[in-house]
């Protein structure tokens, strides 16, 4: 059965159009105007809402442990999150485990989506061995579709951290394949003289003062140095400080490198975890001071960050409770996949005018070409999926809601007026006014980068 959207304002690559768009068999059939339409054909009325792609977070944690804590959100209920606020596509992790091939790690985590998530979802992988043979299969995954690696400068008894060393071979052998780095840039060595030197109180705050933003700063010129070297695509995921976005800007004309931040270095401060709860703010990068946010949120508006993204890491409150009292223990992350699109157009677009086009380039098109996934996803164009969303901007106002899960709502004095009428996810209506249609029946698929 096809369905035809009509006479709505459509995001196309260039800006809005008013036309018609054709689905057929879960693909963009046809654009244009005034689309004749015979009686089989499902007549969706769009008058007076906006249409555009499906959205893209290009960095979310679930259905996974982290520290030896297990996540809130399993792809399912996360993608519950995501798709009731315009989201179609996660991207997630796979980290290799000390026992099992990459291969394998990718298997099992596939599982965890097919016909269970709400949304399709592709994987960043981190793979945590290197001999020849573990090469020879980065490599055949790599023209398999898998596109981007992560990899950490910290983290070090986690036993995910890279030397500066390893991490220079390491995008050398992918920039050879074609791949796309992706860094958690925190300088490890400054990091420990840091932690010598400090008499650290128990409290929340005390994060802050251990992770300072020189450490994201010195890990991002290493790695801007390694990319002028290698030649490698490299992508600076959860940017937290003015001074390391300045310095990815001012590189761009030297190799290809963009980045990201996430809405909470946007809209909160290192202020939050001097209160009884700031355990519950705990992320890594930490929260930074005012100034920081305020220059931060200026090169968001200025376009300074080429995607946005959560970097989703629910935990549930007794998780995050348990060790409220000794901040180093507590899991570190935010959950944000459900507030992503509201916050980022309430500040963006409302407050610091920042055309919609553009916002909806950074959630989609942008972050569909870093993963491999454009023009399939991110796009309305013909042959894309049929992702797609038609709202309402101006609805009655309610609140913003991160996650489904039994975890701590950050935002939770915020509020949206984004009416979602109808969210498609590959020509299917999943969402329409704002409530999943087939709660029992969800379809999403694990999915890999494009030729």
């Amino acid at each position: 059965m096809k369905t035809l959207i009509c006479g709505g304002a459509v995001c196309l690559d260039a800006g809005f159009v008013n036309c018609d768009v054709l689905l057929s068999e879960g693909k963009i059939e046809r654009i244009g105007e005034n689309l004749t339409f015979d009686s089989n054909v499902i007549r969706v009325d769009a008058t007076g809402l906006w249409v555009i792609p499906g959205l893209i977070d290009f960095h979310v944690h679930m259905d996974d442990r982290i520290g030896g804590v297990p996540l809130a959100d399993t792809y399912h209920s996360g993608s519950m999150a995501a798709v009731l606020s315009g989201i179609t596509t996660l991207i997630g992790f796979v980290t290799q485990s000390p026992e099992r091939s990459l291969s394998t790690c990718i298997a099992e985590a596939e599982q965890k989506v097919n016909y269970r998530s709400f949304c399709d979802a592709a994987f960043h992988l981190t793979p945590t061995h290197f001999a020849d043979s573990d090469w020879d299969e980065i490599g055949r995954l790599v023209k398999a579709g898998y596109r981007t690696f992560k990899f950490y400068t910290t983290y070090r008894e986690a036993g995910l951290y890279q030397d500066y060393d390893s991490l220079r071979r390491i995008l050398t052998r992918l920039s050879a394949l074609g791949a796309r780095v992706l860094i958690h840039a925190e300088d490890q060595n400054r990091l420990d003289e840091i932690a010598a030197s400090l008499s650290l109180l128990p409290e929340a705050y005390s994060h802050a003062w251990l992770r300072l933003p020189e450490i994201e700063r010195i890990a991002i010129e290493r790695v801007i140095q390694f990319g002028r070297e290698t030649g490698a695509a490299v992508h600076i995921v959860h940017v937290s400080t003015p001074e390391g976005a300045e310095r990815i800007g001012n590189a761009r004309t030297d190799f290809e490198i963009t980045c990201e931040t996430a809405p909470h270095y946007l809209l909160f401060t290192e202020e939050q975890l001097r209160g009884a709860d700031g355990h519950r703010y705990l992320c890594t990068p930490p929260l930074r001071s005012p100034e920081s946010r305020a220059a931060l949120t200026k090169q968001a508006a200025s376009g300074v960050f080429d995607i946005f993204a959560t970097d989703h890491a629910a935990f549930s409150r007794e998780d995050k409770d348990r060790y409220r009292a000794s901040f180093g223990k507590v899991p570190s992350g935010l959950a944000g996949v459900g507030a992503l699109f509201p916050l980022l157009y309430k500040m963006l677009v409302l407050k610091h005018n920042v055309p919609m086009h553009e916002l909806v380039q950074r959630l989609s098109a942008n972050p569909a070409k870093l993963a491999g996934l454009f023009p399939r996803k991110g796009t309305i164009r013909v042959g894309a999926d049929a992702d797609l969303l038609l709202l309402n901007p101006n609805g009655s106002p309610r609140p913003v809601r991160s996650s489904l899960a039994d975890c701590y709502e950050p935002y939770v004095n915020h509020t949206t007026t984004l009416d979602f009428r109808y969210v498609f996810l590959r020509g299917e209506v999943v969402v329409k006014d704002n409530r999943i249609t087939k709660p029992d029946r969800p379809t999403g698929r694990h999915i890999r980068a494009v030729e």
